[in-house]
């Protein structure tokens, strides 16, 4: 019982699956991947119950039926090794892999006790354009929360938020920032608001990054969410997060005291040095008064730094303080010459936007003043 395939095709698919792997659990079921071939189709399933994972290939040269989970970290490592153009795999007892000079047995799990995936859903659907679905991503992604315990499980995920105005907003937050991306996708076919998991959207964004599917079918089926690649023959079905994410409309701002516009670039790489300096501290303290801000930062263990950069100032005069990483990782996601960051206060929120686009937004709060 076994089949052949090209080595790259079979290693590139079962790389695909790697944040769909369960990598620290107690069922050894779910750091596997299971291979299973019907009708000359290899069907590929990983899952760690939250992201399921499948993708089929065409093989050849089929001995019997063929249905087994090997480990896949090892399963990936061995076929990223191979040199062989063709790699041979075949089923008795174990898994035995042949390509060229090289051979290889790996035991093997029971597939009946692979968790059943159902990728025949129903439901709402919708269809979004591949590089606006990844660009939207890549603008929030950096500001989930890191921490995945059940008690900030609403926060370690990124909120799909389909507006009946016919919008998509995409939101994170850390509880310290937030970070929002919109496009319009119209009124027709909107799907109800979702959470999904910072482990899902990683596993998502490896997908689209290589997906040849330029139209990503998304159907939303009670708890669950499937986005189907049809020309990568590849699907990807998430179990949404059963929590409720912040009132994020109710945090922005409507109001301003100071209004800024500044040089995206040089106001980045003042953020980063005053990064380095504030060490653990991760404060800068700035005076904006009259069309000039003065940055200052110091630890005690680096040393201290102060600059000063001119820009265009409307409103108050204004003392305040901010984190220096969260204002440079917000302007790193900034690709306009120029950024507007226009305050409401010295300890309320601080929207960051690129000058003259309202797709995206970031809003940080102010530090209290040392």
């Amino acid at each position: 019982m076994g089949f052949q395939i090209n080595t790259k095709v079979l290693r590139d698919a079962v790389e695909l699956a790697n944040n769909a792997v369960s990598r620290k659990t107690t069922n050894p079921i779910l750091s596997g991947v299971k291979l299973y071939i019907e009708d000359n189709v290899l069907h590929i399933y990983t899952t760690d119950l939250q992201t399921g994972f499948h993708k089929w290939l065409k093989v050849e040269d089929v001995d019997g039926p063929f249905s087994t989970v090997v480990e896949q970290k090892v399963f990936l490592e061995i076929l990223s090794s191979l040199s062989s153009e063709t790699v041979r795999v075949d089923l008795d007892g174990v898994v035995r892999l042949t390509g060229g000079n090289s051979n290889f047995k790996l035991p093997i799990m029971d597939p009946e006790e692979f968790p059943a995936l159902t990728f025949d859903v129903s439901g709402n659907a919708i269809f979004l354009d591949k590089n606006i679905v990844s660009k939207m991503i890549d603008k929030v992604l950096f500001c989930v929360l890191k921490d995945s315990s059940p008690l900030s499980r609403n926060l370690n995920s990124v909120y799909w938020d389909f507006r009946r105005s016919g919008f998509l907003n995409l939101v994170t937050s850390d509880s310290f920032r937030l970070a929002l991306s919109e496009i319009e996708v119209g009124e027709e076919n909107l799907l109800s608001p979702f959470l999904l998991s910072l482990r899902s959207m990683e596993e998502l964004r490896l997908i689209l990054s290589s997906s040849k599917t330029e139209k990503i079918e998304i159907i939303q089926s009670g708890s669950q969410v499937l986005f189907n690649f049809e020309d990568d023959d590849l699907q990807l079905i998430f179990n949404t997060v059963e929590a409720e994410f912040p009132d994020y409309l109710a945090i922005i701002p409507q109001s301003f005291i100071t209004k800024i516009k500044a040089r995206t670039s040089d106001f980045l790489y003042i953020m980063k040095r005053m990064s380095i300096v504030s060490g653990k501290e991760e404060y800068t303290l700035m005076n904006i008064k009259d069309g000039l801000i003065v940055c200052y930062a110091s630890s005690p263990d680096i040393g201290e730094a102060k600059e000063e950069i001119k820009v265009e100032q409307e409103g108050e005069n204004i003392e305040i303080a901010y984190s220096p990483r969260f204002f440079r990782e917000a302007l790193e996601k900034i690709e306009t010459v120029e950024f507007e960051f226009n305050i409401s206060g010295e300890e309320l929120p601080t929207i960051l936007k690129p000058l003259e686009d309202n797709s995206y937004m970031y809003i940080i709060m102010p530090k209290r003043k040392a």
